[in-house]
This record gives structure tokens, C-alpha cells and sequence, in this order.
């Protein structure tokens, strides 16, 4: 009777006795990385096979509000936590473990009608701000209507954060909001006085054919800055910095414990996961771009 008591204990629970390798767990993400988190959590179940991860995508606005839930135990974005979250951290006794995980960009699209074939950070900022570059007439301005992905996309508020200080209230042009990429690139395609302004990881794997799908819609228009050439987003260019509109996939990891949040976030952040970035054509935080000169002689 001894031994019958001791088991027939209360089963463990997958979303409180979770472990790194066990476990249920709810995780939140920019809808911005749906692409290569799918495929994350694909190999990382695969290989853990009592690993139960729920990727929850949304834009980042929603985001940022669904961020302050005791479920949440990870996130992925393109943001450092703010002064609220902090808030919300300190009150909860947490210190979230903030890593960058990869570095994707802004691809600047027009309608394959359209005559530019390159843009500079200079006259994006001024067509965003409404104000004219001094010398440069314009019959009308901006000339391009700038459009987003979605109402608070991760990909306005990096514009507006790299290249308006920080202040939204300097956004003057007459902004439209798309819902969802797919969208997006479909008005672009139609109106040849669009501009629009994708994730870059939407577009990046040449492998995908839903990515090349996309790309064959529009038109890549190549960034420069300054006196610097204006090139076109590809791995490359962001590994070296030389395209201009870059930015950072982020993960926080907020649990008080070893869990699957961390769990899952450490795999992304190791061996597996980086060359899953790189394949995806990304560029992944803790792997070098291996880039190959051939001579010939």
C-alpha cells in the first residue's frame, strides 16, 4: 500500500513543470518573422518530441500589448522593452534576457511601372516628413504614397524611430495601412504612385517560391545614403552595413525559471537555429557570412 501511494502522485502539469526540453508554452512574435520562426519550431518539436511550443504572430502594436500577460514567456520582435514593459517586468520581479538573434531590413517597393530605380535615406526622410529636400522641385509631394504592411507595423515605427528621432508626431506624409504583406505588395503592383515598405524577411529566401512570388509582383528599389552607392537588400549588404535600412529580430526571454521559453529562445540563438537564419537568407547574429572571392589567373 506504501509503495501504491507513492505512485500515484499528482501527474505534472506541461505548462508549470515545464523544462528547456518539456513542457507546454505560449510565445509571442512579430508577424514580421512568422517565416523563419515556422521553421524554428518545426525542427525544434521534431527533435524534442514532448516540446508543445505555441507561436502566437500579430503586428507589433498588438504586440506590445499582449506583452503584458503572466502566459507570456517569450517574445520575439524588433524592439528593446520600453518603459512600460520595464514597469511591467520590475512588478512581476522579472529580469527578461534581451539577445539579438539575427539582423533583417526594410525593402522599399514600387510598381514595376515606376521609373526609380533607387531612393536615398535623405529623400525618404524628407517625403515622411513633409518636407521637401532644398533645391528640389517636386510637381507633387511626396511624390510616392507610402504604405505599410498593417495599422502599427513593426516596420512604420523602425522609419520613424531610425529616421524621424523618435518622433511620430514628425510622420506627415498621408501614410495607408495594408492588411498583411501579401496585401501590400498586391496595391503596390496596382498603383503606380505607391510606394510600400516590407520586412525584408518576407522576401528574403530565393528558395521559397511564395517569397520569389512576391518579388516578381514589384519592383526592389536599391537604398544609399549620403554619398554611398545605393544597393539593393540582400544578405550581403546587411551583413556589411551597406544597405541602410537595417534592423534587429530581438528576443526576450521572461521566464523566472529554466523553462521551455528559454528552452525554445536558446535554440534559435544556437548552431540549429542560426543556420535555419541563414538559410532563410537573413543574417544570423552569432554566424559569419561566408563570402567567396574565385580569381582567376
Amino acid at each position: 500500500m506504501l509503495i501504491l501511494s507513492a505512485c500515484s502522485g499528482t501527474p505534472s502539469d506541461p505548462r508549470r513543470d515545464d523544462t528547456p526540453t518539456y513542457g507546454h508554452v505560449s510565445i509571442l512574435a512579430d508577424e514580421s518573422f512568422r517565416s523563419v520562426l515556422e521553421i524554428e519550431e518545426a525542427v525544434y518539436e521534431y527533435h524534442y518530441k514532448d516540446a508543445d511550443v505555441d507561436l502566437y504572430y500579430m503586428p507589433e502594436g498588438e504586440l506590445l500589448k499582449a506583452m503584458l500577460q503572466d502566459s507570456v514567456r517569450a517574445v520575439f520582435a524588433s524592439f528593446m522593452p520600453g518603459g512600460e514593459q520595464e514597469a511591467f517586468f520590475r512588478n512581476k520581479q522579472l529580469v527578461p534576457h534581451v539577445e539579438s538573434v539575427a539582423t533583417d531590413g526594410i525593402a522599399v517597393i514600387v510598381n514595376k511601372g515606376c521609373s526609380e530605380d533607387s531612393l536615398s535615406v535623405e529623400e525618404l526622410t524628407s517625403w515622411l516628413s513633409g518636407t521637401p529636400l532644398p533645391g528640389v522641385k517636386y510637381e507633387v509631394f511626396p511624390p510616392l504614397r507610402p504604405m505599410f504592411d498593417h495599422s502599427g507595423s513593426g516596420v512604420a515605427r523602425t522609419l520613424v524611430d531610425s529616421l524621424l528621432g523618435g518622433d511620430a508626431s514628425r510622420l506627415k506624409a498621408q501614410v495607408f495601412a495594408a492588411s498583411g504583406f501579401e496585401d501590400l505588395v498586391s496595391q503596390v503592383s496596382s498603383h503606380v504612385d505607391a510606394i510600400g515598405f516590407l520586412p525584408f524577411s518576407a522576401i528574403s529566401d530565393l528558395d521559397n517560391e511564395q517569397c520569389r512570388a512576391l518579388r516578381d509582383k514589384v519592383k526592389i528599389l536599391a537604398v544609399g545614403s549620403g554619398t554611398s552607392k545605393a544597393v539593393l537588400p540582400s544578405q550581403g549588404t546587411l551583413a556589411d552595413k551597406s544597405y541602410p535600412l537595417r534592423r534587429s529580430i530581438v528576443m526576450m526571454v521572461v521566464e523566472g525559471k529554466s523553462g521551455l521559453g528559454t528552452g525554445f529562445a536558446s535554440f534559435v540563438a544556437g548552431p540549429k537555429g542560426q543556420k535555419i537564419i541563414l538559410k532563410r537568407g537573413l543574417v544570423p547574429a552569432h554566424l559569419h557570412v561566408r563570402e567567396v572571392e574565385i580569381v582567376f589567373e
